[in-house]
């Protein structure tokens, strides 16, 4: 049967837009509606189709229903949000005023104060005026606060018992350590302190501030006017010296309380013999414990009581190591097969050390790594071991300085030991080289201790 030809236009829109799916199947390129012919019959069959792409899983009603329940939840959540923080409100009356705060800031963290400190060499004295006991000592220190980091540094402080802290001074400069700082009481009675080389300070033992001695001490001489470079104390037993490089790289030594000034040989000459003595040098009784001896190791130690005559400020050289030897009566390549004298003070050296004359103060007494703790005129204070095992503690005995007789003996506490005892109220007060200080009466009982903290 013929066809007759017709325009074929989309059932849903009209348009006569299409496109061929198959032989008599076409889809719509306007409304994407699919339809097919049915043989003569213009019997146009169609699929409408509402879907054009936007994958809605859901028609209007349910998408509606959907967003009402998505916003009931998102509702109910609000309220019970509200309803917790009031009640925690309510119950908490410490809680954070807003829900924003109470999520983001959180608690507030005080900073931790204070500082913690490493200490060096702690020297002691009583502070005029109070007559109170008091330890400086060179700190390193770190503090705490992270807003208190540029207090970082290097101090000499000053504590006393009862009341901590009393006094400090940072000493300033960089690469500064605690080893950089030396004190020194001279025989004026007064404290010196040396801070990195540089600079030498005076305490004032009343207000527990220190100023600069060395302008008024170096400006009485005229060849130290170029300026000094570096400042060290001399030894100990050398007396009230300073060693001073000018900044003309000259090497002198400088007794300022006398105003005498050397070279390296006129120092040497300065602090030997008689003729070298200053006027107003007085005689002097030192006790000095002997070291084991090359020549003769099998000798007991002994506790030397020596006077001497000392030079008062000026140049010195104190006995401090003394050990018994062979004298061959003078200098050369000697064997044992040569004559010789044991002796305990050379010709030569009694001369040199300027030696009137010395005994023995203890004969027979057995000391284990002894040392004098404290040597004046009314008393003397020993520190010993009582016998040869390295565990024994260390005790603390009082002789009399004139006969050597015991007066009393205590037990140094296991684990530290005395480093520095001064007289203190009726009785005599130490530091340990863990920084405890230490206050014994007249008789040798403990009665407070303090931490240096």
């Amino acid at each position: 049967m013929a066809k007759e030809i017709k325009v074929i236009k989309c059932p849903q829109c009209g348009s006569t837009a299409k496109t061929e799916l198959k032989p008599d199947f076409y889809r719509c390129n306007n409304c994407h509606t699919e339809y097919f012919l049915d043989d003569d019959e213009v019997t146009i069959n169609y699929n409408h189709n509402y879907n054009h792409n936007l994958n809605l899983p859901f028609n209007n009603d349910s998408g509606k229903k959907v967003i009402k329940v998505i916003a009931l939840i998102i509702g109910v959540f609000i309220v019970l949000t509200i309803l917790i923080n009031v009640i925690s409100a309510i119950f908490s009356p410490k809680s954070v005023a807003t829900t924003s705060s109470a999520y983001s800031a959180g608690p507030a963290v005080a900073e931790e104060t204070g500082f913690s400190a490493s200490r060096y060499s702690p020297d002691l004295f009583t502070q005029a005026g109070s007559n109170a006991a008091i330890a400086i000592v060179a700190e390193d220190r770190r503090y705490k606060a992270k807003s208190e980091a540029q207090r970082d540094g290097v101090y000499i402080a000053f504590y006393t018992p009862g009341k901590g802290l009393v006094g400090e001074h940072k000493v300033e400069g960089t690469h500064v350590s605690t080893s950089d700082i030396k004190f020194r009481t001279f025989s004026d009675g007064n404290l010196y302190v040396i801070a990195n080389k540089s600079t030498l300070y005076v305490v004032d033992k009343s207000t527990l501030k220190l100023t600069d001695a060395g302008k008024k001490f170096f400006s009485a001489k005229e060849e130290l006017q170029v300026g000094v470079a570096t400042i060290e104390f001399v030894y100990e037993d050398n007396g009230d010296g300073l060693i001073l490089l000018t900044n003309d790289g000259k090497k002198l030594y400088y007794y300022p309380l006398v105003q005498k000034l050397y070279n390296e040989n006129k120092y040497y000459e300065a602090r030997k013999g008689f003729s070298s003595l200053l006027p107003g040098a007085k005689e002097k009784v030192i006790h000095v414990f002997t070291r084991k001896s090359s020549d003769y190791p099998e000798d007991k130690l002994q506790l030397i009581k020596i006077r001497y005559k000392d030079n008062g400020a000026g140049p010195k050289d104190v006995v401090d190591n003394l050990s018994w030897g062979k004298d061959y009566g003078g200098s050369g390549i000697f064997t044992d097969r040569d004559p010789y004298k044991k002796v305990l003070f050379s010709d030569y050296t009694r001369q040199a050390d300027r030696i009137l004359g010395w005994k023995d103060l203890t004969p027979g007494r057995l000391y284990f790594e002894p040392e004098v703790m404290f040597d004046d005129d009314s008393s003397l204070l020993i520190s010993f071991k009582p016998d040869a095992n390295p565990n024994s503690g260390y005790k603390l005995q009082q002789l009399n300085s004139q006969t050597g007789a015991v007066e009393w003996t205590v037990d140094e506490s296991k684990g530290s030991e005395i480093k520095r005892i001064i007289r203190y109220k009726n009785g005599f007060i130490g530091v340990t080289d863990d920084e405890e200080l230490l206050q014994f009466d007249a008789k040798g009982k403990l009665t407070s201790t303090y931490k240096i903290e």
